[in-house]
């Protein structure tokens, strides 16, 4: 039996005032854990056009319990799509996080994504997919002694009505992978405007390796709103959110903050440098390939 909208209300206001007066990183462990992180950072991936910064907008409208706005930007800036992470706080500890979107999926923009969720890149800088692996090692370098005080919690946004190519899934099971290697929890999706294919979306994400998969039925980014039932999708969201947190907070204090992180840095690093490899071997076997067709038109010549 369905939920009335007076008991949605009622869920949507209980798990409100737990999660902004209560919440701290590692409250909701039963037994306390000494730890050094002091801010939860829900980042967000996704294709472009997916409804990232949407969901950012009806976040901050549903914790703050005031009318849809347009808080986070519409996605785009001076005619430019956004790129790069922008910070919103949900509360004193826990921030969303918006972010390019991505392109691809490929081998560079997973590398990149990896970066981001062990904490070597700076919020607020632009997103870029393609750096050099110079630039990129240098930022890793700066940050190598320095411990991470950010849990970054992945999360997925898809939108409901967008169906998955074999390519497309093939290239999220790896980025979903990296995130589990790096953060030590699955990301979290997010299915916007689920719909009728909510069922389909979530079996093929479980496929993938996700262990939770949150909805918003019936909210439209062409005509936002709150509504009762919408709030206490929302509310739902961010309480696993903070849960999935703090397990990956009791996991990583097992295995030793520093030495974890520092094993983070080594493995991004050697993403790097075999992006770079992968990248010269295509680039000398079409120098190659130009060459033979230079000789073939010498000889005909």
């Amino acid at each position: 039996m369905a939920n009335t909208p007076e008991q949605l209300t009622a869920l949507a206001d209980d798990l409100r005032i737990k999660f902004t007066t209560q919440y701290t990183p590692g409250s909701t462990l039963a037994y306390g854990y000494a730890h050094q992180f002091q801010r939860i950072i829900l980042q967000l991936y996704g294709l472009f056009g997916h409804g990232k910064t949407s969901l950012i907008n009806l976040c901050l409208s549903v914790v703050r319990n005031k009318p849809y706005e347009d808080l986070a930007g519409s996605g785009w800036t001076d005619g430019l799509v956004i790129k790069e992470r922008r910070e919103h706080w949900l509360t004193n500890t826990v921030i969303i996080t918006d972010n390019r979107g991505f392109i691809k999926i490929d081998d560079e923009e997973i590398t990149e994504a990896s970066a981001q969720l062990a904490s070597l890149r700076i919020l607020e800088e632009g997103v870029i997919w393609n750096r050099s692996t110079e630039e990129k090692l240098d930022l890793m370098l700066a940050k190598y002694n320095t411990s991470p005080t950010d849990f970054i919690v992945p999360v997925i946004v898809h939108r409901g009505t967008t169906n998955m190519s074999e390519e497309h899934s093939n290239n999220m099971r790896k980025f979903i992978s990296r995130a589990f290697d790096v953060t030590s929890i699955f990301p979290i999706v997010l299915i916007m405007e689920a719909g009728e294919s909510l069922d389909k979306i979530s079996n093929t994400f479980s496929l993938l390796g996700v262990s939770h998969v949150c909805s918003l039925q019936n909210f439209s980014t062409e005509k936002p709103e709150r509504t009762p039932e919408t709030d206490a999708e929302i509310m739902n969201f961010l309480t696993v959110c903070i849960n999935e947190a703090d397990r990956g907070l009791r996991k990583r204090q097992r295995l030793g903050k520093m030495t974890e992180y520092k094993r983070q840095v080594k493995e991004q690093m050697r993403m790097e440098l075999e992006l770079e490899r992968e990248r010269v071997r295509k680039q000398m076997k079409g120098q190659k390939h130009h060459c033979s067709h230079r000789d073939e038109d010498t000889e005909n010549g």
